[in-house]
């Protein structure tokens, strides 16, 4: 490799490797635990590929490099491929190594930092990733947003996104590993929507234990057509991006091999795959197309991939986001939704407390509540906490405005008791409803309110005694006053129910009356008990939702 470099660049590196590389390698295998096992070649292989991208970009850039500028550059491919794949709490250790022996490592600015807060810019000095954070303003005109389409850039996907654009830019695959809502496919998605579409074509394919090699072939020979001979290439002479997700579920036989995970080796590889088709056994190669993938962290069940197949990519492990990142994810959300200009100080204030104590109830149930065979559903990662804010913003705004005139319901007698009701609603529904006895959910509802009491005065506490029952069918159809047309049949308004629970009772009933007067073949017959009430509330909450989707967990015979 470094014989192929151009010649000034050489004699810098040469050194470089000769005083870096085996003491690093040797201090991770020591005394590091890496997320995932992972070949010391194909390590290096990764600062390979890092190094020809940041230097192809300098010289793209046309300037010149020197002593300190190329050892900069360096040891930020250095970190990212040898200390890629070590979680959060290992990376102090290696910056404190680095430090040891380095010289050229980025001055901190506070005093957590490690030297994987921080990149070498076009200049070749380091610079801070929060520099690289694009601001991110709220849709504020847009009453009910698409909550999946809210991505809010953060340190992480700015240096994924980076780290990804350098490995593609010199051809090569990318693999990111993690733990289930750490933003891995998020991260991807928003690295993938930067290409021109008009140059560059995308596809998605998601394994599963099903996948066969022979659907994976369909999959990328579907994506392409014949160019000359047996060559293949993306639709229109463009480029494709193919993104491989959780490419470590597919099955793996009782020889311990992945065979799916074979046919993804060899297209890497050798650029082709062999035709199932006649001529049967001719190579067909597929040119301009490029692979990302993710998988979710291998142990505890997880399967791990082939290392044949993780020597084709260039790895990296993508940590659970810091309190600090959560709290600015959710925050900006939160202030954007309630912004001081439309809403009462009251309820902002209420707004801006939301966030922290959502992040500590979730904190106290991941450490309380933990998996067992019994309660095998009992994981709460990211996901729980995005929940809760797409319950809050999906709820209608005009109860919490300064003219807010509408019954509230329950005991609440102003807009900010309303928005406390609102996220203690939806705190039940997510954290709540999962649980499986009694107990779990007592405690949930205690911790609830000792977290309350910390942060609230009383008579806002008091008001929300009785919970709040948020339901999104209300509304009557509305109704062209011209033409008298239905304009739409079930208008979704989420919104709490005045009267309470024997005012949902009577509207569910009225609409059960109302579809047995207008279907002639299937007819309603239900007893709504009150149990059966809070199960059809939560249900229609989730159908209200972008993605909700409902598992229901019971005994036989518990009325799923």
């Amino acid at each position: 490799w470094l014989q192929r470099r151009d010649p000034a660049e050489s004699p810098l590196l040469t050194p470089l490797f000769d005083k870096y590389v085996n003491r690093t390698l040797d201090f991770i295998r020591l005394h590091l635990k890496p997320v995932m096992y992972n070949e010391q070649v194909c390590q290096v292989n990764t600062l390979l590929t890092l190094l020809n991208g940041s230097l192809k970009a300098v010289k793209d850039a046309g300037k010149q490099v020197d002593e300190q500028k190329i050892e900069r550059i360096f040891l930020f491919c250095l970190i990212w491929a040898l200390g890629g794949l070590l979680d959060m709490k290992e990376r102090p250790m290696l910056d404190h190594e680095l430090r040891s022996f380095a010289s050229n490592m980025p001055p901190r600015e506070e005093e957590t930092d490690t030297i994987f807060e921080y990149l070498v810019n076009e200049d070749q000095v380091w610079i801070h990733w929060k520099a690289q954070v694009p601001s991110w303003t709220y849709p504020k005109k847009e009453e009910k947003p698409k909550f999946a389409q809210l991505i809010i850039p953060t340190l992480d996907s700015v240096r994924f996104e980076k780290l990804l654009h350098l490995s593609y830019s010199v051809d090569k695959s990318s693999l990111l590993v993690g733990g289930p809502g750490t933003a891995k496919t998020s991260c991807i998605n928003q690295f993938i929507s930067k290409f021109n579409p008009e140059a560059t074509s995308q596809k998605t394919i998601t394994f599963s234990s099903l996948t066969t090699p022979q659907i994976f072939q369909i999959t990328i020979e579907g994506a392409v057509e014949k160019r000359s001979g047996r060559t293949f290439g993306p639709p229109g002479g463009k480029q494709m991006v193919v993104f491989v997700d959780d490419i470590s579920m597919p099955y793996i036989n009782e020889w311990g091999d992945q065979v799916t995970n074979e046919i993804v080796r060899q297209l890497l590889e050798m650029g082709g795959m062999y035709s199932l088709e006649k001529p049967i056994g001719d190579m067909k190669f597929i040119q301009d197309v490029h692979y990302v993938a993710a998988m979710n962290t291998p142990g505890g069940g997880k399967n791990d991939i082939p290392n044949r197949l993780k020597r084709q990519f260039a790895l990296f492990n993508v940590p659970l986001p810091s309190v600090a990142a959560i709290n600015g994810i959710f925050g900006r959300l939160v202030e954007g939704r309630f912004s001081p200009d439309v809403f009462t100080d009251e309820v902002v204030f209420v707004a801006s407390r939301l966030v922290p104590l959502t992040i500590t109830l979730w904190n106290k149930t991941q450490a309380k509540m933990l998996p067992t065979p019994a309660k095998f559903h009992y994981l709460f990662n990211m996901r729980e906490l995005s929940k809760v804010f797409q319950g809050v913003i999906l709820a209608t705004r005009d109860r919490f405005s300064r003219t807010a005139s509408a019954a509230f319901g329950g005991n609440v007698t102003s807009p900010e008791g309303y928005l406390l009701g609102l996220w203690l609603h939806e705190c039940r529904r997510v954290f709540s409803d999962k649980l499986v006895s009694y107990d779990d959910k007592n405690w949930v509802d205690k911790t609830l309110n000792d977290l309350m009491r910390e942060t609230f005065q009383a008579d806002l506490i008091r008001q929300v005694e009785d919970p709040l029952y948020f339901v999104d069918f209300l509304r009557e159809p509305t109704v062209d006053e011209d033409t008298g047309e239905v304009t739409e049949a079930h208008p979704s308004f989420y919104e709490s129910v005045p009267g309470g629970l024997p005012d949902i009772r009577a509207r569910v009933e009225a609409l059960q009356r109302k579809f047995n007067e207008e279907s002639k073949v299937y007819k309603l017959e239900l007893v709504l008990f009150t149990d059966a009430l809070f199960h059809l509330m939560r249900i229609s909450r989730l159908l209200a939702m972008a993605r909700g989707s409902a598992l229901l967990v019971g005994v036989g015979g518990s009325g799923r």
